[in-house]
């Protein structure tokens, strides 16, 4: 199990609700998440998730950036830059597929460069109760996380203990 969860700000509701759509029939079915940076997730680079260690991913919705309000099992991180031609057919038809809303893999990006996190999830979960993004340690400087003004980027985390 990893040291740290992952908390990304400001995914958009739709995307995350398509996901639950396709996973209500199979919570283990897994689906995608492309952020916008065009920067690595360091702690999933660095130590890839998968089934049998996942990260756990707190996040917050791009018009509710002040609440967790999702949970999810990161099972697999790409960089997209460097997928296979086989593999990156088979992301783009299981995107066509289970996420068409996603609009397949794309390059685009907030920072300019080439969007490369293709984050693997699976086990989505809408949270009955919500909580602040406060109750989130980041592990860069052990503070609570702080509600920010726009949607975007992500952080090492722990929940604190309540």
């Amino acid at each position: 199990m990893a040291d740290y969860d992952l908390f990304i700000n400001g995914i958009f509701r739709s995307v995350l609700e398509e996901i639950l759509e396709t996973q209500s029939v199979n919570p283990d079915h897994t689906l995608f998440l492309q952020p916008y940076k065009g920067v690595p997730i360091a702690m999933l680079r660095d130590n890839p998730p998968s089934v049998e260690d996942p990260v756990k991913l707190y996040a917050s919705t791009s018009d509710e950036l002040g609440s967790v309000s999702y949970t999810a099992e990161i099972v697999g991180w790409e960089d997209k830059t460097k997928l296979s031609q086989g593999r990156r057919a088979e992301v783009e038809r299981s995107l066509d597929s289970l996420q068409p809303n996603e609009g397949g893999l794309y390059n685009y990006s907030s920072s300019g460069k080439s969007s490369l996190n293709l984050i693997s999830i699976r086990r989505l979960v809408k949270l009955l109760n919500p909580f602040p993004v406060a109750e989130l340690i980041k592990a860069s400087d052990d503070k609570p996380y702080g509600i920010r003004s726009q949607p975007g980027g992500w952080s090492p985390v722990r929940k604190r203990d309540t």
